[in-house]
């Protein structure tokens, strides 16, 4: 095995194993290629064909917009899925983060979700199935949870306590936002509870006095 080892323009040295001569794309020169994956030598106009190659397209004729249906010119290779209006681009990203989502599955969101407890994706779906797919507190299915940008429902959240960093169970979005604002203090919650059943028959602040009358002439 043989090691081929370059100088970058900023001074660092990298090393590759098994580094072959070949044939430049453009010129048929032989060269020794930096990099496993290069085709071109550093000949000025090798560089510069293979930078027109990559970042203009192979014909000036107009492409259809997949967003609205218009017909334009794409600006290089990879801008031919959408014109250059934003909300175009919008709702092109959009739809390509849904086909991503459904294509991917709900998996990989569920590892991006539990990493951080040190949970497995199987203690999770137990966890999901304890609970009756449920909000431990009100109750509401996790596919009626908050939804992202994208409409889709998010997954319930592993709430926990702030201290001792025990999972206590999986709320859903409003539950679990609603226990950060008051700060996972029981005296708080308690004292919201006397507040919103001493309120429901109280006038305190709807006494006639307080409300200005209208000048009858």
């Amino acid at each position: 095995m043989t090691t081929t080892e370059f100088t970058t323009k900023t001074g660092n040295k990298i090393s590759f194993f098994n580094i072959q001569e070949k044939e430049c794309a453009v010129c048929q020169d032989i060269f020794l290629p930096k990099h496993p994956i290069a085709v071109y030598c550093d000949k000025k106009e090798c560089n510069t064909h293979a930078y027109k190659r990559l970042n203009r397209p192979e014909r000036e004729s107009k492409v259809t917009c997949n967003i609205c249906k218009k017909e334009y010119i794409p600006r290089s290779l990879n801008n031919v899925g959408h014109c250059g209006s934003m909300s175009c681009l919008y709702e092109y990203k959009k739809r390509k983060n849904n086909e991503y989502k459904k294509r991917v599955g709900k998996v990989y969101q569920k590892k991006n979700h539990i990493k951080k407890y040190g949970l497995t994706i199987e203690q999770y779906e137990q966890m999901e199935k304890y609970q009756n797919y449920s909000c431990k507190i009100c109750g509401i299915h996790k596919d009626k949870n908050g939804k992202d940008k994208s409409g889709v429902a998010k997954s319930l959240s592993i709430d926990h306590d702030h201290e001792t960093g025990q999972i206590r169970g999986l709320l859903c979005h409003s539950c679990n936002i609603g226990l950060g604002g008051f700060k996972d203090d029981p005296s708080s919650l308690e004292n919201a509870i006397k507040y919103l059943e001493g309120s429901k028959n109280s006038k305190i602040y709807i006494l006639e006095k307080n409300i200005p009358k209208k000048n009858s002439e």
